[in-house]
Parts: structure tokens; sequence; C-alpha cells
């Protein structure tokens, strides 16, 4: 009965849940090829979005950056890309389609074109986010039930400054919290991307990393 209890809590958790993007702890890069030998490789620093995860499944997942926030190490470089050359608009845009056997189908809209992107997907948890607290044991030390609950560290002591002295440590477990890889790669020709510099010199295709922390 114990164990059927625990399975139906675990099964709750994995139901449709909307989690709030943690930015912290995500982000939005990319990488493109120099001259046909090492890869550019950048991010977006300013970027917002929703994820909705349904049995380890996306159902919903949309996210819009700011192009003005983009950073690739090199100020003369960012100045050039945020030239009409590279971006007509300040935003771009991402909207999921549809998500099965880890590959997520989505809409990526940039400089007002709109093409549909596929991005390989790999989910990490939910699992529970711990933190250290200096209290009591609590009779409840299952991670995975949806109150808060606490556990004692493997090793539960820590020293004070007095040597003399242990302080009993638990870790208390807070909201649920997902991981979310995607990569995925677009044609920078099919975008308006610096159509006219020749992929000799900047590489034909982007390499999309986007990193996703959700907690709820």
């Amino acid at each position: 009965m114990k164990k059927l209890f625990t399975f139906m809590l675990f099964c709750v958790i994995l139901q449709a849940k909307e989690y709030v993007i943690d930015e912290t702890h995500s982000s939005v890069s990319f990488s493109v090829k120099h001259l046909s030998v090492a890869d550019t490789i950048g991010h977006f620093q300013e970027f917002s979005g929703t994820l909705d995860i349904e049995n380890n499944a996306i159902k919903n997942l949309q996210g819009q950056v700011e192009i003005k926030s983009i950073n690739t190490y090199n100020a003369a470089r960012d100045e050039e890309l945020l030239s009409t050359d590279f971006f007509h608009t300040k935003k771009a845009f991402l909207q999921s389609i549809s998500y099965k056997n880890n590959i997520l189908r989505t809409k990526l809209t940039i400089n007002n074109i709109t093409k549909e992107v596929t991005f390989k997907v790999k989910i990490t948890g939910p699992i529970r986010n711990p933190s250290l607290s200096l209290k009591e044991k609590s009779t409840n030390t299952n991670p995975f039930t949806l109150q808060t609950t606490d556990m004692p560290l493997q090793n539960p002591h820590l020293k004070t400054n007095d040597s003399s002295t242990d302080c009993g440590c638990y870790v208390s477990y807070g909201d649920n919290v997902i991981g979310v890889e995607l990569h995925g790669k677009i044609n920078r020709f099919d975008f308006n991307i610096a159509t006219t510099t020749p992929k000799e010199l900047l590489g034909e295709y982007v390499n999309i990393k986007i990193i996703l922390e959700g907690s709820n």
C-alpha cells in the first residue's frame, strides 16, 4: 500500500504542469562557423517564455529573445551583428507545434520570417528543489510527495565553530524543478541573416542550444 501511494503521488507530479522559467539557470546560445574552421559562440542575455509539460512531454513552449542583448564576447562584432545586415527586428520568437519521441517541432520567427525548425530534446526531472535546513527531522522523508518534507543528509552532522558541538542538518524539499535542453539548427539564408556574406566567410548553418530550468 505504501509503495502504491508513493507511485500515485509521483504520477501527480508528472501530470500537466506550467513551469516558471528560471532565467538565472537558463540560456539561449548559438554557434556558427567562421572561415569554415572555428565556431563563433554567442548567446542572448535577455529572454522570456512559458513551458508546459505533461507526463514528461512538452505540451507547450513559447519564448522570445531580445536581439539587442546579443553577446559574442566581442563588442565590435556585437555592434556589427546589431546592424540591419543581420537583424531587422528587435525580437525573435519561438512557438512549439508538436512533440513526439524527443523531437519538438516549432515555428521560429526571425526578421519577420517564420519557418518550421525541429529540436532534439532532453528532459531531466522533475525533482524536488532541496535546501539545507537546521531543524528536526520530520516523519515524512519522501522527496516525491507534494508537501514540503525534510530528509537527513547522508552525513547529517556539520561541525560548528565549537569543535565539540554538532548541528543536525536536514534537506527541506520545496518546488518541483525540471530541466529541458533543446538542440536545433537553422540556415541563416532562410531568415535573411547576412545574405551578402558568403558561406565561406560565415557558416551557412547556425546551431541553436536552449537550456531551460523551470519550477512550479
